[in-house]
């Protein structure tokens, strides 16, 4: 060894990436979420814009329960849940109210770079990656019209200097709304048609460089994202729809000491699409009354608020939201 080296050991890294002294000192932030409830601080939205009138000129098709958006060549573009046209007026009104109380929590609210293209499904900027501590992950999207949402998210990550720890990648599908880091050792993630075993296996891997465990939940064919039956909203909570789960994973939760609320069947889908702001504080729809007892009853306090023209998307409050940080627990 040189002298110079000698001398130069003692300016060698020595602690890992998502150490939060490095993350502060020289990318600005304490990046990343080692926990799903710890107090919001940065996250991704896209506020609906004119892609949605490019929706409006899908027609419904019964066989599909939905309204499909066609090219000249009978190829699929895009879809909606709805029968009617969407109201993109008060789609706004309903994501603008949700982000003012994003920012009334205190949270910095970062909008996805608009680049020109009319990405149809862009609202659900929980999709588009996958957060660790540390950084982002990029997913790959299944469906070839959200593939360009990927770019987009990059070159958003660039430009607030949030650190990318890797992409999915090769033949493998994983998507944000079925991914969760329940703890600095765990994660959790739903399979699904968007989430297969080619990108289960390179998510596990990515998340073994950080010693970190992957539990895999196989989602009913009626689901794409674990978040639609699925959600920590405390410390030691957690709102699940037990019909929609298999019983090994209830089981596992509650070994790990969390408590179960249910999401009441009479209320709509989408109601466990909410966001925990907070240890006991989620934002969450308005049309869930009953899981809304039910959560009061536990414990956890609810900010509620409409979000039935943000549905007719197919998605809620936590796909609309990509939460960047996240306060640690052990603070």
């Amino acid at each position: 060894m040189s002298v110079l080296h000698k001398f130069l050991d003692e300016n060698m890294v020595r602690d890992p990436f998502e150490s939060r002294n490095l993350l502060e000192k020289y990318w600005g932030s304490d990046w990343g979420n080692s926990n799903a409830v710890g107090k919001v601080r940065k996250v991704f939205v896209h506020r609906p814009g004119e892609e949605i009138l490019e929706l409006n000129k899908a027609k419904y098709e019964p066989e599909a329960h939905a309204r499909i958006l066609r090219d000249t060549d009978g190829s699929i573009v895009s879809y909606c849940l709805s029968k009617d046209p969407l109201n993109l007026e008060k789609m706004q009104e309903q994501h603008d109210r949700m982000t003012s109380i994003l920012k009334k929590e205190g949270v910095e609210v970062i909008p996805l770079m608009d680049d020109g293209e009319l990405l149809t499904n862009n609202l659900f900027a929980r999709d588009v990656g996958m957060v660790i501590p540390g950084g982002l992950i990029l997913t790959r999207f299944a469906l070839k019209f959200r593939v360009g949402e990927t770019r987009r998210t990059l070159k958003t990550a660039g430009k607030i200097g949030m650190p990318v720890l890797a992409s999915i990648q090769g033949e493998g599908f994983v998507e944000g709304g079925s991914f969760m880091v329940l703890d600095k050792k765990t994660a959790i993630t739903g399979r699904s048609i968007r989430v297969n075993q080619a990108g289960i296996d390179q998510l596990r891997a990515i998340l073994s460089w950080q010693g970190m465990d992957l539990i895999v939940v196989d989602l009913p064919s009626s689901m794409i994202h674990l978040d639609e039956v699925f959600n920590m909203v405390d410390v030691d909570k957690a709102l699940v729809d037990p019909s929609n789960l298999p019983h090994w994973f209830l089981q596992e939760l509650q070994a790990r000491g969390i408590h179960l609320i249910y999401t009441d069947p009479l209320d709509p889908p989408m109601t466990t699409n909410c966001l925990c702001l907070a240890p006991g504080k989620v934002l969450f729809t308005s049309l869930g009354t009953r899981t809304i007892d039910a959560l009061e009853k536990a414990g956890v306090e609810v900010i509620a608020i409409p979000v039935d023209e943000l549905n007719k998307m197919g998605g809620g409050i936590h796909c609309s939201s990509l939460v960047l940080q996240r306060d640690n627990l052990d603070d």
